[in-house]
């Protein structure tokens, strides 16, 4: 009898301890990334919420080493948390112009497509000083419509905060790929954009500027942490990378109506960004311009809104 209890309790206590080595070692393979052989292995769809990742979350809203989808939460968390959406001013207008709609002429043909409809939602990128040539203040201001603005310079989105807009702000960029990432920003006022070697779409320019390194979060992470699944207008001027912009929208998930979208300084050409708006299933509308350059934008209408897009054109007649 003392030689058989002998026998079994080292192979009881052997298989007790690897049991508890496949459990340790089991758990430890969970909190990793899953491994792939392609070239998207680090991309994180919003599905992998729960996968958890070691690397600090500032470090991968940078893009790498992981890449977290557009809808992941934790896209959502890191902008509350970290203050890239702020509310709309309680405090009273601090406009410096005495122009009733700084507009060049796209949120004007914007408010008669709607017929001057009240209570709409706006998104504006570049949301620039507030006031100089917005697109939006008049329908905020006179319409009552809530919205946000997008302002990558740190130096305009300063200004822009002075002006006590009635919408969300955010000092961030719209990113050119499906999720958060950083790039260098050339600071130059009304003329600021990504730094040509951060998107191959935005033209070289040799004028030496400053620069700043900025985040950047695709308009549909920005829009989830909001809960908007509608957007009116959306008024894009990024100074060349709109193409890269529109490409990360899943058109399917966010129903925008009416864009404005500048084609002046589009690498591969407003014929292009024609196309590509056709197969997303919007009609040009009308073309906006200004003597002094000031304005070169299509506007766009989704193909199933038809009163809106009969009312364009009545404007054009």
């Amino acid at each position: 009898m003392t030689k058989n209890t002998t026998t079994w309790r080292p192979r009881v206590a052997t298989a007790v301890v690897m049991t508890v080595f496949i459990l340790f070692w089991y758990k430890i393979a969970s909190w990793l990334p899953p491994k792939n052989s392609n070239s998207d292995s680090k991309h994180l769809n919003g599905s992998s919420s729960s996968v958890m990742i070691s690397v600090p979350i500032e470090t991968v809203m940078s893009g790498e080493p992981v890449q977290l989808g557009q809808d992941d939460s934790r896209v959502s968390k890191f902008i509350w948390d970290h203050g890239y959406l702020q509310p709309a001013s309680k405090l009273g207008y601090n406009l410096t112009s005495g122009d009733k709609d700084p507009s060049m002429g796209q949120g004007q043909m914007i408010r008669k497509i709607f017929k001057n409809m009240t209570g709409g939602f706006f998104v504006e990128c570049g949301g620039l000083d507030g006031e100089t040539r917005s697109n939006t203040l008049f329908l905020e201001k006179e319409l009552g419509w809530k919205g946000l603005l997008v302002e990558a310079d740190p130096k305009n989105y300063a200004l822009l905060m002075q002006k006590q807009r009635k919408a969300w702000a955010s000092n961030s960029c719209l990113a050119t790929k499906p999720y958060p990432h950083k790039v260098v920003f050339q600071q130059d006022f009304n003329t600021g954009r990504i730094k040509d070697d951060s998107s191959k779409l935005v033209p070289k320019r040799k004028k030496k500027m400053e620069e700043t390194l900025v985040q950047c979060f695709p308009i549909y992470s920005l829009l989830s942490a909001l809960s908007v699944t509608t957007v009116d207008y959306f008024s894009l001027d990024v100074e060349g990378a709109e193409m890269e912009v529109l490409a990360t929208i899943p058109f399917d998930k966010v129903f925008i109506k009416t864009l404005s979208v500048e084609f002046n300084h589009v690498g591969v050409g407003k014929d292009a960004l024609r196309k590509v708006m056709e197969d997303k299933g919007y009609v040009i509308v009308g073309q906006v311009k200004h003597s002094r350059n000031w304005a070169n934008d299509f506007i766009f209408v989704h193909n199933s809104l038809h009163q809106l897009i009969a009312a364009a054109a009545e404007e054009e007649q």
